[in-house]
């Protein structure tokens, strides 16, 4: 019996029509990608803002979050990764490691010059604290804008195909066979059974995907890898944002998604994939 049946319709609209306008992106107008992402981004700062409030600068992230994704974008923009995977996998690693420490050594120096006390644990606790909850949950996305950019979307959607199919048979799966719980002491709802059938089902349709939009070609054994990892793992994702939120003493992030809270309650779990695919794609 579905608890809420009208918050779950609810769920099943604005998921439809979120999903309707990234496909749209997809094969249309990237454009409508992008600012999909920033408008993501923005919201997310607020509210990690509220859940962190004594860990997060918003108008100081906002202006990172700016600088961070005009590099990104304008490199995007310099090189054409379509006919060039090669030079491109070697060349992004240059702007993304002297963003992550840019953005670490900001983070030092400011919790520095807040402190009375150079060297104290809490300098140090605070810069790890924000240096995370930034490069986690914001500099996640503006990775999106690489991964756009393979195969004009289509490795995206098969990240997103992947990651949210998990999410649905997981459901599903759970309200049918769901007995054993899974990690219970930080998501009551989740069980063993949920899980797997979820992971098995999207590794399943993440095959069929790859094969239907050719993305074998990219490299098969690279293509099954990231379609297993992500089908097994963006469940922690999930579990990863829930702990943030016990941590912060929230029930959901926000309530910007009908029917399914905040941004990030809607992310988290993709937030993760994304760390997995961009990792095997571009290093290994």
């Amino acid at each position: 019996m579905i608890k809420k049946p009208q918050k779950f319709v609810l769920r099943i609209v604005t998921g439809l029509l979120l999903g309707s306008l990234f496909i749209f992106s997809v094969f249309e107008n990237k454009l409508i990608f992008y600012t999909m992402v920033i408008f993501f981004q923005i919201i997310s700062i607020w509210e990690l803002k509220k859940m962190f409030p004594n860990s997060i600068d918003t108008f100081f992230w906002l202006f990172l979050v700016i600088w961070m994704d005009s590099i990104i974008l304008l490199d995007l923009h310099s090189y054409n990764l379509i006919s060039n995977l090669s030079y491109f996998n070697k060349s992004i690693l240059v702007p993304f490691s002297s963003i992550s420490i840019v953005i670490l050594l900001i983070f030092i120096l400011k919790n520095i010059l807040n402190s009375k006390n150079i060297v104290n644990d809490i300098v140090f606790k605070n810069t790890i604290t924000e240096f995370f909850l930034f490069f986690y949950f914001i500099v996640s996305l503006s990775l999106s804008f690489v991964l756009f950019e393979i195969k004009k979307g289509l490795f995206f959607l098969l990240v997103v195909v992947t990651n949210y199919s998990h999410d649905i048979f997981a459901y599903f799966s759970g309200k049918i066979f769901g007995k054993t719980p899974f990690f219970n002491n930080i998501s009551p709802s989740k069980t063993l059974e949920g899980y797997i059938g979820g992971s098995l089902l999207s590794f399943l349709i993440g095959l069929f995907i790859a094969e239907k939009l050719q993305l074998f070609e990219l490299g098969m054994v690279k293509i099954v890898v990231i379609i297993f990892l992500i089908s097994f793992f963006c469940a922690f994702g999930d579990l990863f944002e829930s702990l943030a939120k016990r941590v912060a003493n929230v029930k959901e992030s926000g309530s910007i998604i009908l029917g399914h809270g905040g941004v990030l309650d809607r992310l988290d779990s993709l937030i993760f994939s994304i760390f997995i695919s961009s990792s095997i794609y571009f290093l290994i």
